[in-house]
């Protein structure tokens, strides 16, 4: 897993059995939130890009004021954001994935 740009702090990781998970707690929800677009693509969902954006924008909030020293995050906190940002990804992908197709058509 060493492809996937995460710190892996354990501080900052979901424990299972008292071990930290390979990846943080932001990284395994986002991808678990990616987990979601073959659904989206599946079932030709679209959505308005502003929701696209109002899903995407908790994490680089969290993120940034959490990188900026402005406050301190929490792993229940990273979670949701992170989630949030793989489904707005995901929603993103199906979005392009099928405006993609209707051109080739």
């Amino acid at each position: 897993m060493r492809w996937i740009p995460c710190h892996r702090r354990p501080d900052r990781s979901l424990h299972i059995h008292g071990k930290p998970m390979m990846l943080c707690a932001r990284c395994t929800s986002v991808l678990l939130g990616y987990a979601i677009s073959p659904i989206m693509v599946g079932f030709h969902i679209k959505t308005s890009y502003f929701w696209i954006v109002v899903l995407l924008l908790p994490l680089l909030i969290d993120g940034y004021t959490q990188l900026w020293k402005w406050r301190k995050s929490n792993n229940v906190l990273r979670l949701l954001t992170g989630f949030s940002f793989g489904i707005g990804q995901a929603l993103l992908i199906s979005n392009i994935v099928w405006f993609l197709v209707e051109i080739l058509k």
